[in-house]
C-alpha cells in the first residue's frame, strides 16, 4: 500500500531531477510544476508515515491475539491426549469381544464364499442357456422381418395389381374389340361363301326346341328361353343385376334398352346350351341396332352374335335372342351401326352407306395390294344437336359454319396404290348469313321458265334456282369461309387437319366429295370462316363437339305426396322424358307446388350414389347410401317417408330442413413428371366422391311449435324480403347473453343507442334492436344479405345458414310465380296459332322451325290424331324444353314463314 501510494511521486520527481541534469535551465522552464512535483512527493511521504504507525499497533494487537491463542490450543492438545488415551483403555478392553466377533465373520465369509462360487457356476450355465434364447430369437425375428418384408411384397404386388386391373380393362377391351371385328370378318366371308341349304339347315337346328318364358314372374326380369327337348328340366334362376356390376357395360355411344339381369343354370348334364330371347324398349333410329352384352369373368362387357326374333304370343313385344353356353350376365344395349366393306384388289367398286347414303366410296381397280376389309360407323350430327351445341358453347363456336358427322373407320393396316374417292355428308346451316333474293332474279327466272318448255331448259331452271337458294342461305361474301376435314386416331382426344387432300362441294351443297390415299380412324368434315375462328381453336372445338355427343342432359325432381308431406319422391330421368315423369307423379298424386328440378351433364350409363344430409332423413334409414345408374330410358324413382332428426333444432325457420344430395364418383389417372417414367404399373388412380347436386327437402312443422312474438309497439311495419316480425322475434330469441350487442354493432348502430335499447326493454332488446335497425335502415340497401353477413361476423353460421335457406326458397318461389304468368301469355298465343288453319296444316314446319328434334316431332304425331293438338303440343314442348323462349321470339319466327298478320297479332300481346 505505502509503495503504491510513493510509486507516482517519486517518479515524477526522479524524472524532473534526470531532465535537470542532462538539460539546461532556460527561461521557459517551469520551475512551478517542480515545486508541486516537490511538495505532493512530501504529502506522500506524510501519508506513508501515518500509515506505518497505525500498521505497528495493528502488529502490536496481533502478537496479543497470537499469545492468547497459543494458550488455547495447549488446553485442547492436553484435553485431547486425555480422550486418546481413555480410547485407548477402551479398545483394550473391547479388543477380545472384537476378535470373536471377526472369527464369527470369517466362518460366515467362508461360507458365503462357496454359496458364492455355486452360484457363479449356475449363473454361468444361466448365461449359456440366455445365450441359446437370444440366438433363437434373433433367428425367430430374422424370420418374421422377412415374413414381413415378404408381406410387405405382397400387399404391394397386390395393390400394382389392383391399380393395373383398370388399365387391363381398357387395353382388354381394345383387343376384344379387335377380336370382335376380326370374327365379324371371318363370320361375314364365311357367311358369303355358306350356302343357302347349310343357313336352312341351321336354322331347323332349333325349330323344335320348347319355348320357356319368365314374362309373369314378378320376382324375376323378362326374358324367354329356348331348350331342347331333353333338356326342359333344367333348372334356371334369373334375378336383377346389382347396379355396382354395369360399371363397364356401355362403351362410348351405347344405350341401354334392357333389364340387365344374371342367368344361372347348370349344363353340365346335358352339354347343350341355351337360346335366350330379352325384350328390350323399342327405339327407331337408322343409325343403331341391337346386340346383346355378356359379362366375362375378367369383368369386362363383350358382344356376341345376336339377332332380332318375334314370339306368337309376345307379338307387341320385341325380342333379340342370343346362345348361351354358360352362367353369365347379360343385358340390351343399342349401338352405332357397322357397315362392313370389301375392297377386292382387282376389281372397282363402289360402296353406299345403308346408315346414311349420301356417304359413299368408289374405288378403281388394283387400290391395293391386298384384300382390303373395312368397317364403318356413322355417329350423326343432326340440325337441333349442332344448334343446341352453339347454344351451349356460344364463344368457342362463334365462327363454326356447319359440320358433317364423325365418321369411325377400322381396317387393316395396308398401303393404298391409288386413292380412293369418298363422298361425306355435311350440314347445311341455314342461320348463318341470309341475304334476299333479288326480285329481277326471280322474274327472270319465272320468265325464262315460261319461255322455255323443253325437259332440258326445265332442270337448267330448277338447277339456277337451287344454286342461287344455296347462295342466299350461306351468303354471298364466301372468301374468308374454309372447308376441312380432321382426323383422329381412336384412342387421341385430339383432332388434326389434314392439310394433303383438297376438299371441293358437291352442286347440292350437304356432300362435299374428296380423294384419299391415306385412310384415317376418325374423320369430320367442317366449315368455319376464318376471321372468326383459328385452325387451333377449331380443332378444340371439335374435341368439344364430340364430347357433347357423349353426354346426357338429366333432370332431377323432388315431390312430396299431397296426402303425406312427409312421404317424397326423388326421379332421375332424361330431361327429354319428363313429360312423362310428371303426369306419372301426378297419377300417384305426388304433386307439389315447391318441387325442386335441377339438371346435370352425365354419360351414359353413369353410376350415381343418393346421400341425405342435414335434419331431415329416412324413417328406414338402414343404410348410408342407395347406388343408381343413370340410363336414358330406365328413370330410377326413390319413393320413402322422412321426418326430422332433432325436432328442437332450426326453430328460427317454420320447416325442418335436409337435402337430398347426388355424388358421382370419378376415377382420375395420374403419371409421373417424366414422359419416359410412364409405365401402367407406376399409375397412380385416385378415387373421389363428387357432390353433383343438392336438393332442399322441407317439412313443416306442427303450428303450435312456432312461437308468435308478443307485440309491445304500435308502429307500422313493412315487411321487405324475408324479414317479417316473426323472424326477428325467432332470431332474437335464438342470440346468447351479449351476441345481440355484438350483432348490433356490426349492423352500424352507436354504442349510445344499444345501451338505451338495453335498459328499455331488458329482455327483449334483441327484438327491438332489429326492429330499429329495419326501419332506420336505407331502402336501397339489400337488408337480407346485410344482416346474413352480420350473423356470420359474430360466428353465427347455424342462422345465416337458414337465413340464407329462407331467401333461396323465396327466390324460387318468385321465379316459378313470374314463369307462371309466362306461361298463361303463352297459352293465349298458343290458342291464337292453333286457330289458323295454315299454322295446323303447317305444325311440322312449324315445329322444326322451333329446333324440336325429329324424334319428338314424331312421338307427337303417334301419341295424338289432330293436327291441331300436334301443332298446339309442339309449341307446349318448345316453351318447356327452351329456357330462353318468349313471344318476341314466337312473333319473329311466325313472320319468317309468312304468317305476317299473326305475327303482328302476337307481337301485340307483348
Amino acid at each position: 500500500m505505502t509503495l503504491t501510494m510513493l510509486d507516482k511521486p517519486l517518479g515524477d520527481l526522479r524524472r524532473e531531477v534526470v531532465d535537470l541534469r542532462q538539460l539546461k535551465i532556460s527561461r521557459d522552464y517551469d520551475i512551478n510544476k517542480l515545486g508541486k512535483i516537490i511538495t505532493v512527493s512530501k504529502d506522500s511521504l506524510r501519508e506513508t508515515e501515518t500509515f506505518q504507525r497505525t500498521i505497528l499497533q495493528q502488529l502490536q494487537q496481533f502478537e496479543i491475539s497470537l499469545a492468547d491463542i497459543n494458550e488455547i490450543l495447549r488446553a485442547n492438545i492436553k484435553q485431547k491426549v486425555q480422550l486418546e488415551q481413555q480410547q485407548k483403555q477402551e479398545e483394550l478392553d473391547n479388543d477380545i469381544e472384537i476378535r470373536a466377533k471377526l472369527m464369527t465373520l470369517n466362518a460366515e465369509a467362508l461360507e458365503c464364499r462357496a454359496a458364492a462360487v455355486q452360484l457363479q457356476q449356475e449363473a454361468k450355465l444361466a448365461l449359456v442357456k440366455a445365450a441359446e434364447i437370444e440366438k433363437h430369437a434373433n433367428e425367430e425375428l430374422t424370420r418374421q422381418a422377412h415374413e414381413m418384408k415378404l408381406k410387405q411384397q405382397q400387399l404391394e404386388r397386390e395393390r400394382a395389381a389392383e391399380l393395373e386391373r383398370r388399365v387391363r380393362l381398357e387395353e382388354e377391351r381394345q383387343r376384344l374389340n379387335e377380336l370382335q371385328i376380326q370374327q365379324q370378318q371371318k363370320e361375314r366371308l364365311s357367311g358369303l361363301l355358306k350356302m343357302p341349304q347349310e343357313q336352312k339347315e341351321e336354322e331347323d337346328e332349333y325349330a323344335d326346341w320348347k319355348e320357356r318364358d319368365f314374362m309373369n314372374t314378378d320376382q324375376c326380369p323378362q326374358c324367354i328361353f329356348r331348350l331342347a327337348p331333353n333338356a326342359l328340366s333344367i333348372p334356371i334362376e334369373v334375378k336383377y343385376l346389382e347396379v355396382s356390376a354395369t360399371e363397364y357395360l356401355l362403351d362410348d355411344q351405347e344405350e341401354l334398352i334392357s333389364t340387365p339381369m344374371v342367368v344361372n343354370f347348370d349344363t353340365t348334364k346335358y352339354q347343350q346350351t341355351l337360346l335366350l330371347a330379352i325384350p328390350y324398349i323399342s327405339k327407331r333410329s337408322n343409325y343403331r341396332e341391337n346386340v346383346i352384352k355378356i359379362r366375362q369373368s375378367s369383368g369386362i362387357w363383350k358382344s356376341i352374335n345376336s339377332k332380332e326374333s318375334t314370339f306368337d304370343s309376345y307379338k307387341e313385344k320385341h325380342f333379340v335372342e342370343c346362345k348361351l353356353e354358360q352362367s353369365t350376365a347379360c343385358a340390351v344395349v343399342s349401338r352405332l351401326k357397322q357397315d362392313k366393306i370389301l375392297i377386292d384388289k382387282h376389281s372397282s367398286g363402289r360402296f353406299s352407306s345403308d346408315v346414311d347414303p349420301r356417304l359413299t366410296m368408289e374405288w378403281p381397280a388394283n387400290v391395293c395390294s391386298t384384300n382390303l376389309n373395312i368397317n364403318l360407323r356413322v355417329l350423326p350430327v343432326d340440325l337441333p344437336a349442332f344448334t343446341q351445341f352453339t347454344k351451349n358453347f356460344s364463344s368457342d363456336c362463334q365462327g363454326l359454319i356447319a359440320v358433317g358427322p364423325i365418321i369411325e373407320l377400322q381396317f387393316d393396316t395396308v398401303s393404298l396404290l391409288k386413292p380412293i374417292k369418298f363422298t361425306l355428308p355435311i350440314l347445311v346451316q341455314t342461320k348463318q348469313k341470309v341475304a334476299p333474293i333479288k326480285p329481277t332474279t326471280v322474274v327472270q327466272a319465272q320468265a325464262f321458265q315460261e319461255t322455255s318448255t323443253t325437259p332440258a331448259s326445265q332442270q337448267e331452271l330448277i338447277l339456277q334456282q337451287q344454286q342461287s337458294i344455296f347462295k342466299s342461305v350461306l351468303g354471298d361474301d364466301s372468301n374468308n369461309e374454309r372447308l376441312v376435314l380432321l382426323f383422329s386416331s381412336h384412342n387421341e382426344n385430339m383432332w388434326h387437319i389434314d392439310s394433303d387432300i383438297h376438299l371441293s362441294d358437291s352442286k347440292i351443297h350437304d356432300t362435299v366429295t374428296t380423294n384419299m390415299q391415306n385412310l384415317h380412324s376418325r374423320m369430320i368434315i367442317a366449315r368455319y370462316d376464318r376471321q372468326f375462328t383459328s385452325t387451333k381453336q377449331l380443332q378444340t372445338t371439335i374435341n368439344l363437339l364430340e364430347e357433347s355427343l357423349n353426354q346426357r342432359i338429366v333432370s332431377l325432381i323432388l315431390r312430396r305426396r299431397l296426402s303425406n308431406l312427409n312421404e317424397i319422391c326423388f326421379v332421375c330421368c332424361s330431361s327429354r322424358r319428363i313429360n312423362n315423369i310428371d303426369r306419372d307423379l301426378q297419377a300417384d298424386q305426388f304433386i307439389d307446388h315447391d318441387e325442386q328440378i335441377k339438371e346435370l351433364i352425365l354419360q351414359e350409363g353413369q353410376l350415381l350414389e343418393l346421400r341425405f344430409r342435414g335434419n331431415v332423413v329416412p324413417i328406414e334409414y338402414n343404410k348410408q347410401s342407395y347406388r343408381f345408374a343413370f340410363n336414358t330410358y330406365f328413370p330410377f324413382y326413390f319413393q320413402t317417408n322422412v321426418s326430422e332428426i332433432d325436432k328442437y333444432s332450426q326453430h328460427l325457420s317454420p320447416f325442418f330442413y335436409g337435402f337430398v344430395q347426388i355424388f358421382s364418383r370419378t376415377i382420375a389417372k395420374e403419371h409421373g413428371q417424366k414422359k419416359h417414367q410412364i409405365d401402367a404399373t407406376k399409375q397412380q388412380w385416385r378415387e373421389a366422391d363428387v357432390c353433383q347436386a343438392e336438393l332442399v327437402i322441407r317439412l313443416p312443422k306442427p303450428s303450435g311449435e312456432v312461437r308468435a312474438p308478443t307485440p309491445k309497439t304500435l308502429t307500422k311495419f313493412t315487411p321487405e324480403g324475408i324479414l317479417t316480425p316473426l323472424i326477428f322475434h325467432e332470431l332474437s330469441a335464438s342470440l346468447v347473453g351479449d351476441e345481440w350487442c355484438r350483432l348490433a354493432r356490426r349492423l352500424g348502430m352507436t354504442k349510445i343507442r344499444i345501451e338505451a335499447l338495453g335498459h328499455e326493454y331488458a329482455e327483449d332488446a334483441g327484438y327491438y334492436m332489429l326492429l330499429t335497425w329495419f326501419k332506420r335502415a336505407p331502402h336501397s340497401i339489400d337488408k337480407d344479405a346485410l344482416l346474413i353477413n352480420a350473423l356470420t361476423n359474430i360466428k353465427r353460421w347455424d342462422i345465416a345458414q337458414e337465413l340464407e335457406l329462407m331467401k333461396e326458397a323465396k327466390r324460387q318461389e318468385q321465379r316459378t310465380s313470374s314463369r307462371d304468368d309466362q306461361l298463361r301469355i303463352f297459352n293465349v298465343a298458343f290458342t291464337r296459332i292453333c286457330q289458323h288453319d295454315e299454322c295446323i296444316r303447317t305444325w311440322k314446319q312449324i315445329a322444326r322451325e322451333l329446333m324440336l328434334s325429329n324424334e319428338d316431332i314424331q312421338r307427337i304425331e303417334e301419341q295424338y290424331l289432330l293436327n291441331q293438338e300436334r301443332c298446339l303440343r309442339s309449341l307446349e314442348l318448345w316453351a318447356s324444353d327452351d329456357s330462353r323462349a318468349d313471344i318476341k321470339i314466337l312473333a319473329r319466327m311466325m313472320r319468317s314463314l309468312g304468317f305476317r298478320a299473326l305475327s303482328r297479332e302476337l307481337g301485340s300481346m307483348v
